[in-house]
């Protein structure tokens, strides 16, 4: 089917409406920051992030490309389309994972990624890893990732009113190329308005050995638009719209390789986000409130060819609806945040053809009250504290209501024994209720009657050590998750399509990062060692196990991994970076869950990128950006992708060398 609301139409049809002309933005004084996955223990709630500079470095094309130098977070998949987030080694189905507030809930299919998100619109990524604070939202087992996107004050410099710029650029592992034009200006004093269109067309790519990676070709279509205004001088308020289309002929199991249980069909799908957020900032150190309300539709189609006289198309949509209330207040030495939050989610699956096997409707909702407190108790020590309360409501595909709630405290602690070298210990968890199935199990799978909340237990402790040049940070984690819901193979008292509460999830281990940096240079390691597995599971066989790669929606494992960058300015006009990325042989990849046999062994792997941007008139004017991801061409798989495990059931490789190259043009 061909979708009315074409972003391109809707983007341009802005663009001729708003008459503004723009450019992204380059490396600027923040590029030097250390991007660091937040460590939890710690009093403030601003996270360390992967801001905009650093991913205009990486040429980042996918969620592989952000999260490539972050060694706690592994992006498997290997497919754009197939791509999955995760933390710690947890899947970001665990996680609470939002744009710009707008929560991104629905879980589409386990056999592909369920969120998309267009690098070049984003000023920056938060990442929260583990339970944490209060402010984190409603279910965050695993932690959150907020994505931001930029508007026109990120992009206008000095006495700029308006500008623009045209991107084209060019990928060689999969012979595609990308469009892109945005837009930013003054409307007048007091408002502002940004808008980029964005199209982007592959061909299937290749992996390390040459061997082409069957159906990864796409055809992709962004549009995205942000005003901002201030409506007075104590209130602010933006308004964001953002839609994605990615459609292609794509394998059933997008994730796997072809096999004659994984055949090839036409997918389409479209993400739109609508985002409104406002700010009452009037001269109180009591009053602070912002406001953020959102609503999220994913659509995804499967045209399934004709099999014996059948022929289906699945239509699925999951649409979130939701706000968050929030007030801050300042006292002499204490910032307390106070809100509630709400969010409703549905799923609907509809089977249309010669034979409708699966389809259903299930209706979810969750309402939250926060509080969390910041005090200074002494000039070296600080402390946080915070609970939020969760009240759950499920009416699933079988009519049934289930309903659930609790409360989630935290603490946090920090002390500076010098001005540069500072400890911090915390405690905090996180409690989901029963949720909205994924779209494609719907009138498949059946909830458990008896079905209980989850409840994650993240304790943290760690050291900072903040230098003039030298930054070191280290921290040391214990989390589990109580009552993980999943099914059970491979038990003939549990039927295989029930969710229910099959065991607790244990995961320890620690993090090491540190960076240097020199005048015209900067050195970046990043050490992560996590190990998730069943500290109990209702199939014995996977008690004590790895978490693996056949735990849907739960997480995998992963061996032990170093990052590593160098970012060095040959000149003025001329910037390089390297970063390579090690990961350990993981023996221990987990049992089978369908024969209670040992997964096979996860081969360990280097691999390394090289990135340049050249400034071909001294200035942001024309700026040419030349990069070569897996510059040795590796053949290997990412211990996030589905393992290599048979003829069937086999993940897909990671791309070969992928030479890119893209050129900016800015008037």
């Amino acid at each position: 089917m061909q979708f009315s609301r074409s972003p391109l139409y809707i983007a341009m049809a802005a663009l001729s409406t708003a008459a503004l002309v723009s450019t992204p933005v380059l490396a600027d004084e923040q590029s030097d920051k250390m991007e660091i996955i937040e460590v939890h223990g710690k009093v403030s709630d601003a996270d360390q992030i992967i801001g905009q500079a650093q991913m205009a470095q990486l040429q980042a094309n996918d969620l592989g490309d952000i999260f490539r130098s972050q060694a706690e977070v592994s992006v498997g998949g290997s497919n754009p389309i197939a791509q999955k987030i995760y933390v710690r080694g947890l899947e970001d189905t665990m996680l609470n994972v939002s744009i710009d507030g707008a929560l991104q809930a629905g879980y589409l299919f386990h056999h592909q990624g369920r969120l998309t998100i267009e690098p070049e619109l984003l000023k920056q990524v938060d990442i929260v890893a583990g339970a944490g604070d209060a402010t984190s939202g409603s279910g965050a087992l695993g932690g959150a990732i907020r994505f931001l996107t930029k508007d026109a004050s990120d992009l206008l410099s000095g006495d700029e009113q308006f500008g623009g710029n045209i991107k084209l650029g060019y990928y060689g592992n999969s012979e595609g190329f990308k469009a892109s034009l945005t837009a930013y200006g003054h409307i007048n004093d007091n408002w502002s308005g940004l808008v980029t269109v964005l199209k982007r067309d592959t061909k299937d790519m290749e992996d390390g050995k040459g061997n082409i990676i069957a159906y990864t070709a796409s055809e992709q279509e962004v549009g995205f638009a942000k005003i901002t205004g201030e409506l007075s001088n104590t209130q602010t308020i933006s308004a964001s719209y953002d839609m994605r289309q990615d459609n292609g002929t794509r394998l059933l199991r997008a994730h796997w390789h072809p096999s004659r249980k994984n055949y090839a069909l036409p997918q389409e799908s479209e993400r739109t986000t609508s985002t409104i957020n406002y700010t009452y900032n009037p001269n109180d150190a009591l009053i602070n409130l912002h406001l953020n309300v959102f609503d999220t539709e994913n659509f995804i189609t499967h045209a399934h060819p004709l099999h014996k006289g059948v022929q289906n198309t699945y239509h699925a949509v999951y649409d979130s609806t939701g706000f968050d209330l929030r007030n801050t207040a300042q006292l002499s030495n204490t910032k307390i945040v106070a809100g509630v939050d709400y969010r409703s989610d549905e799923a609907k699956l509809q089977n249309i053809g010669t034979n409708a096997e699966t389809e259903g409707l299930e209706k979810g909702k969750v309402f939250g009250l926060y509080v969390q407190n910041y005090i200074d108790i002494t000039a070296q020590f600080q402390i946080s504290t915070g609970v939020r309360y969760d009240n759950y409501e499920l009416v699933d595909d079988n009519g049934v209501t289930m309903n659930s709630n609790g409360f989630s405290p935290n603490i946090n602690m920090s002390y500076a024994i010098t001005n540069a070298f500072s400890l911090n210990a915390g405690f905090a968890q996180a409690l989901r209720g029963q949720k909205v199935k994924e779209l494609f199990v719907l009138g498949y799978y059946d909830n458990d009657i008896n079905l209980k909340e989850e409840q994650a237990n993240n304790f943290e402790v760690g050291f900072k050590y903040l230098g003039d040049r030298l930054t070191v940070t280290g921290n040391v984690f214990d989390s589990t998750i109580k009552d993980a819901v999943s099914t059970v193979k491979n038990n003939d008292s549990i039927e295989h399509t029930l969710l229910t509460n099959v065991g607790d999830i244990e995961n320890s281990g620690y993090n090491l990062q540190a960076r240097y940096r020199f005048d015209d240079a900067s050195i970046n390691l990043n050490y992560n060692h996590s190990k998730p597995k069943w500290e109990n599971h209702v199939n014995p066989a996977l008690s004590g196990t790895a978490i693996s790669d056949q735990d849907w929606s739960i997480g995998t494992s992963s061996g032990n991994t170093l990052t590593a960058g160098i970012n060095y300015t040959v000149s003025d006009d001329l910037e390089v970076s390297w970063n390579s990325r090690f990961v350990q042989r993981l023996t221990n990849s987990g049992v089978n869950v369908w024969s209670n046999q040992a997964l096979p062994e996860k081969a360990g792997y280097a691999a390394h990128d090289l990135q340049a941007t050249w400034y071909v008139m001294g200035s942001e004017e024309l700026v040419v950006e030349a990069a070569v991801k897996n510059i040795f061409d590796k053949f290997y798989y990412d211990h996030a992708t589905y393992a290599a495990l048979g003829p069937v059931d086999s993940g897909l490789a990671e791309p070969g060398r992928d030479a890119r190259l893209t050129l900016v043009w800015k008037f």
